[in-house]
């Protein structure tokens, strides 16, 4: 009960707290010794509910692995609102294949990052498991003329109408958000920029520098978690290299 009393004491002072630090990003150390010196009673074994609160109160963001920085412009978590065609087709998914890993994600979800808005949505759904042909026969009933299986450029161009389904194999290690399961989070978005070559038919590459820093300035975003999922794709300095040589992005967790 003591420490706990301690702990919400240094909690009332975090801004206080974060002026010790005079850097960015910190490592859970600099954290320690930035309490020690706020409040005396402080012990390093209450930074676990210290570090807690200051995330889930949206002070600071992990950018890697026991790397934090300040959020100065009320960094949150990425929560993208799915449509009802994308609702609807995680049900069916479901339903049919409970025991299924699979995500689902939609290409408006980047119209919050871009000048040129996609003139129409499409839903990505990644299958894991090698399951990608069995799904796409369950659902070939209910959503004919809607699903497009691996499609090349070819049968994107010709095929593909306001709300396709596309159906492609999720990569193993495939990041995912903390709040839903089917929903990726914004690390996995941003490699998949690089590493799916359908999306990167949809948008333009010349928006990619404007829109990944619109995606760090207004969300908290793990550069381990993004680096690793590159790594599985292949991807990982080809990602480097563009944040480095076309964004103000400070690349910490390479």
């Amino acid at each position: 009960m003591v420490v706990r009393f301690r702990v919400v004491a240094v909690f009332m002072a975090t801004s206080a707290l974060l002026d010790f630090i005079d850097k960015d990003p910190f490592s859970r150390q600099d954290i320690i010794d930035a309490a020690m010196k706020e409040d005396a009673c402080f012990k390093p074994t209450d930074i676990r509910n210290l570090l807690a609160y200051l995330l889930s109160n949206g002070d600071v963001a992990r950018v890697a692995r026991n790397q934090y920085i300040r959020c100065y412009n009320n960094i949150v978590e990425y929560e993208p609102v799915y449509s009802d065609e994308a609702l609807k087709l995680i049900t069916d998914v479901y339903n049919l294949f409970p025991y299924l890993n699979f995500q689902v994600w939609e290409l408006s979800w980047f119209n919050e990052f871009l000048v040129h808005l996609v003139p129409m949505n499409i839903i990505f759904l990644d299958v894991g498991d090698s399951g990608c042909e069995f799904v796409y026969s369950a659902l070939s009933e209910d959503y004919e003329g809607k699903l497009l299986l691996r499609p090349s450029d070819k049968e994107m161009q010709y095929y593909a109408k306001p709300d396709s389904i596309v159906i492609e194999r999720m990569i193993s290690e495939s990041p995912v958000s903390s709040n839903n399961p089917y929903n990726p989070p914004i690390e996995k978005l941003i490699v998949e920029l690089f590493a799916n070559k359908t999306l990167a038919g949809l948008i333009s590459r010349g928006d990619y520098a404007y829109m990944i820093e619109g995606m760090f300035i207004k969300y908290s975003v793990d550069q381990s978690k993004m680096f690793r999922y590159a790594s599985r794709r292949n991807k990982k300095a080809e990602l480097m290299n563009f944040l480095k040589e076309n964004t103000n992005i400070r690349v910490v967790g390479g």
